[in-house]
């Protein structure tokens, strides 16, 4: 059984870095291998992203308030301001608000097929 942390690192956060990576590409001209040096992946995964291989689970672009917020982090990725922690802090509040819109009951809803839990609200962030 997979809890909604363990679909989000499958699922989501793929989707994440591969919108910062089209941002970087598209808005400031980065290469793949640059990308790939900025977020700390490889080059082959920067590609995947590109071909669209990987990071598709979601099209965050059509959540506008999730999407600008992806849009905020690559810039800061490119301009290099953010410390680790703030780093950390502000994924981590892109997967809590792709939570709180039930974004991601769906993709946990395939990942525990052979389980019925009922309903739930661990994907929103809330206990039964």
């Amino acid at each position: 059984m997979f809890v909604p942390c363990e679909v989000v690192a499958k699922t989501i956060l793929p989707n994440i870095r591969a919108l910062i990576a089209r941002e970087l590409s598209k808005k400031h001209h980065l290469r793949q291998k640059d990308i790939a040096k900025t977020l700390g992946i490889s080059q082959s995964a920067v590609s995947m992203y590109f071909r669209g291989y990987r990071g598709i689970t979601l099209n965050l672009e059509n959540d506008k308030e999730v999407y600008d917020k992806v849009v905020w982090l690559s810039e800061k990725f490119f301009e290099g301001s953010l410390s680790q922690t703030e780093l950390i802090s502000k994924v981590c509040e892109i997967c809590r608000l792709i939570r709180s819109k039930g974004l991601l009951c769906q993709l946990h809803k395939q990942f525990i097929k052979p389980y019925d839990i009922g309903e739930c609200f661990y994907c929103l962030g809330r206990v039964g």
